[in-house]
């Protein structure tokens, strides 16, 4: 969809009436993406090992998409391969400008999702030689929209949650990993909550009138 067209769109107020609780009237996103003509993401980065990375970048452009349908998004893979790419060593304001220029994007996307504890629900020992634990573990996503040619913050957001997931514990080093053949089946519904809740400035909403 023409992104004037998506403007007009997220830009249209709605209006109904409930018999009990007065009228509610439909907000548009709080975040407008059709004023980008191309959007860069970088894949986010993670202090856990595994699939995490991957797992949560795929879902934030899925529910950022969904959200507001026709975004075009650019993926550029890692940050080491995009600082690679473009010769630099930092994500810095020469670093987003030349991005922009070689990979014509107007925004960048950036993320850092961190696990900030892993309570074991087995004894350590367990943990150290098994892969098929569980443990309560809560963490914390941090979402950044950076413009290409400023380096300025256009938008960031951040959720955090604590959920109960499957093949996961400390390894030897005091590192976290996530073991699971399938990562969906072991920690998908708190990827899920984190990006939902993150994503919401990119969804219309009701309000009371």
């Amino acid at each position: 969809m023409h992104s004037a067209m998506r403007g007009t769109v997220l830009a249209a107020v709605v209006v109904v009436t409930s018999g009990c609780g007065g009228s509610k009237v439909l907000m548009p996103a709080r975040m407008d993406l059709g004023t980008f003509q191309r959007i860069g993401m970088v894949e986010f980065s993670s202090n856990a090992d595994g699939e995490l990375q991957s797992m949560v970048s795929q879902e934030f452009i899925q529910k950022m998409q969904s959200a507001q349908p026709g975004v075009p998004v650019l993926e550029l893979g890692n940050e080491q391969g995009v600082l690679h790419a473009i010769g630099r060593d930092k994500l810095d304001h020469d670093a987003l400008q030349a991005v922009a220029e070689k990979y014509k994007v107007d925004a960048v996307i950036i993320g850092n999702l961190e696990v900030t504890d892993v309570t074991p629900k087995v004894s350590l020992s367990q943990i150290l030689t098994s892969m098929d634990v569980q443990a309560d573990v809560e963490a914390a996503l941090t979402t950044r929209i950076l413009e290409a040619g400023s380096g300025a913050t256009l938008w960031t957001r951040s959720a955090r949650s604590k959920q109960t997931v499957g093949h996961a514990g400390l390894d030897s080093s005091g590192g976290f990993h996530f073991g699971a053949s399938d990562p969906d089946a072991a920690y998908g519904s708190l990827v899920d909550d984190l990006v939902y809740s993150v994503t919401q400035d990119f969804r219309s909403y009701w309000a009371k009138q």
